[in-house]
């Protein structure tokens, strides 16, 4: 059995346990009966947005609609695989973040033993704190929305403080924040017009695939 005849067997079972008609489900959709029996009829696949929805519809998880007797489709099999890769990566943040504390936290030991106490050694923390929200952001700005954000504004407030502080009796340190706030301002407004271009590229590619799925009936 190909995808095609396994997605349309399984969107009409559970379309009929959810005591629906193609009409009903076509207006829960703002699709044609004509498209849903083209689906179910194996005829054409709705686009994964389409096929999203149809799940909620359903009360169930997407792969329900695209599995038979646990064989995931080969396009829903790479989805699994990215996300597993995800996965992985957070994983590796997360352990790069740990090896980074631990380095920190053996230096301030070191420093201990030798008998360099000049300056306050929690400091250590401090430094290495822009260097986590650094990571976050090369890592995962791309996965949630607007995550480069408050990564990019803690890796800024956090190179602020700590030359504050480390140059604290220096003159005229305290202008680094009025500095700090200029990049925080341009941060932002580069976060947000890029947000939105991706935000409106992903609308203008679903209204594609539906006119594309309406021209086919």
């Amino acid at each position: 059995m190909d995808e095609k005849e396994i997605l349309a067997k399984n969107l009409v079972k559970y379309r009929k346990n959810a005591g629906l008609s193609q009409v009903e489900l076509a207006k829960k959709l703002n699709y044609s009966n004509k498209n849903i029996s083209k689906w179910e009829n194996g005829e054409t696949m709705p686009n994964a947005f389409v096929l999203q929805k149809i799940a909620n519809i359903y009360g169930v998880k997407i792969e329900n609609l695209i599995e038979e007797n646990g064989e995931l489709l080969p396009q829903e099999k790479q989805k699994i695989h990215n996300k597993r890769k995800t996965i992985f990566r957070l994983t590796m943040l997360l352990l790069a973040n740990a090896i980074l504390y631990a380095g920190g936290t053996l230096l301030i030991y070191i420093l201990k033993l030798v008998g360099i106490q000049n300056f306050p050694l929690y400091y250590i923390y401090l430094y290495i704190s822009p260097l986590t929200f650094l990571s976050i952001t090369i890592y995962i700005r791309v996965l949630y929305n607007y995550v480069e954000i408050f990564s990019m504004s803690a890796f800024n407030w956090l190179i602020c403080l700590s030359f504050y502080l480390s140059f604290i009796k220096a003159s005229n340190m305290a202008f680094i924040f009025v500095m700090g706030g200029g990049v925080e301002i341009v941060e932002i407004c580069i976060a947000l017009l890029v947000n939105i271009k991706l935000r409106n590229d992903k609308k203008k590619a679903e209204q594609l695939s539906q006119e594309e799925d309406i021209k086919k009936e």
